[in-house]
């Protein structure tokens, strides 16, 4: 009776993580410090990363135990996201003239969801070697494809906890580059508004 629930809850929680996620990380991170240094933020992203490599590495998550790691896993994912659309605002935000910035996260998070949807649709091969990361990551993906070349590290291509912490680095800072170009183009709008 209650299976027919769980795909539009599961969508609803989706959108409500997506536009409360963000306000609250903003408004928590401008009780700790105001102005926030950007180091804060990165700090916070650099943890999380370090937690889902754990995570990860130890197999705490396992199948027997599904729900628990998607109630776990994916707000972190979410938070990761959320950290990459708030972080350059902290630096630019007061150029934009934006009065209610959770809007604005609100639409950068369902962008970085939408890009986090776009990387993840390739294939994937049972016991194989992990895909290269420039075809799911075209702004960062070549970097982490080269320095793994360059240092010749076989282990970023068979490890699953390496690969996947890279690759949702590399999506962060995806997420903040664009971010940043939207905030500087906001800058550069209001900046035109104001000499008119």
């Amino acid at each position: 009776m209650y299976e027919n629930l769980i795909p539009p809850l599961i969508i609803l929680s989706i959108l409500i993580t997506l536009v409360l996620i963000p306000a609250l990380l903003y408004a928590g991170l401008r009780k700790i410090a105001d102005p926030v240094p950007l180091r804060l933020p990165l700090l916070l992203a650099v943890v999380v990363l370090l937690v889902k490599g754990v995570i990860l590495q130890f197999s705490l998550i396992g199948e027997s135990n599904s729900v628990a790691g998607l109630l776990m896993y994916y707000p972190l994912l979410f938070i990761l996201l959320a950290l990459a659309v708030i972080t350059p605002y902290f630096r630019m935000g007061n150029r934009t003239g934006i009065r209610r910035p959770w809007i604005v996260f609100a639409l950068l998070s369902f962008m970085s969801v939408a890009l986090l949807l776009f990387s993840t649709l390739g294939e994937s091969r049972e016991g194989g070697p992990y895909s290269p990361f420039f075809p799911a990551l075209p702004l960062t993906g070549w970097i982490l494809d080269g320095a793994a070349a360059i240092l010749n590290i076989p282990l970023v291509y068979s490890s699953l906890p390496v690969h996947t912490v890279l690759f949702e680095a590399g999506l962060y800072l995806e997420i903040f580059i664009m971010a940043a170009l939207i905030y500087a183009l906001m800058g550069m709008l209001n900046e035109e508004k104001t000499k008119i």
